[in-house]
């Protein structure tokens, strides 16, 4: 019988799918703090954009130090959208299911959120610049690039879809987010600011 080689398909697969459940592990946990969540995103996508480019070779340990690298400026840049992303819940929670000025001025401003908190942080990844320019550009990048920029924020907006949907759907979908799902999206998500970020360097 022929024996399968390491570099089998199948080996890769599942060496891959190994990486995405690590990565998804590590980065809810450095999720936990929510403080966090910017630097954890930022060190997510650097891993992720390094794959892309066949340029990955310990995940995890590349994870652990764009964290520490980033840790600055990514919890600046994570702290107004926390702040911003509080405000709009309350407001959402308290206008309720009522249509008016208001509640149409929210939706656009949450709409604006989702597109800015896709962005900074896979700019911030990629590229070494100050946090003001770093927002510059993510702003530039999201409208130049709309068609993708719409497909970013879905796949990024499914896990609150799927919590928002609640029942069976909630329950199916949250063992996969709680294994790799996270990782996965970013992964998915990679492959779009992969090609948005060459045509910009």
């Amino acid at each position: 019988m022929k024996k399968l080689s390491i570099d089998h398909p199948f080996f890769c697969c599942m060496g891959n799918l190994g990486d995405m459940i690590l990565l998804n592990l590590i980065f809810l946990l450095t999720c936990i703090p929510v403080i966090t969540i910017g630097t954890a995103q930022t060190a997510l996508y650097r891993v992720m954009l390094r794959r892309v480019r066949k340029e990955s070779s310990y995940p995890v340990k590349e994870y652990l130090e764009a964290f520490k690298e980033e840790w600055k400026q990514g919890t600046a840049s994570w702290l107004p959208f926390l702040v911003i992303g509080g405000v709009l819940i309350f407001d959402v929670m308290y206008l309720g299911r009522e249509w008016s000025i208001w509640g149409v001025g929210t939706g656009v401003l949450i709409s604006v959120w989702c597109i800015f908190a896709s962005y900074v942080f896979p700019v911030q990844a990629q590229f070494e610049n100050t946090t003001k320019n770093i927002w510059r550009n993510a702003a530039f990048m999201a409208v130049r690039h709309f068609p993708c920029t719409i497909l970013i924020v879905f796949v990024n907006l499914i896990p609150v879809l799927c919590f928002l949907a609640g029942g069976a759907v909630m329950q199916l979908t949250a063992p996969i987010y709680l294994t790799a799902g996270f990782s996965l999206a970013a992964r998915v998500n990679a492959e779009l600011f992969g090609k948005i970020f060459k045509k910009c360097m």
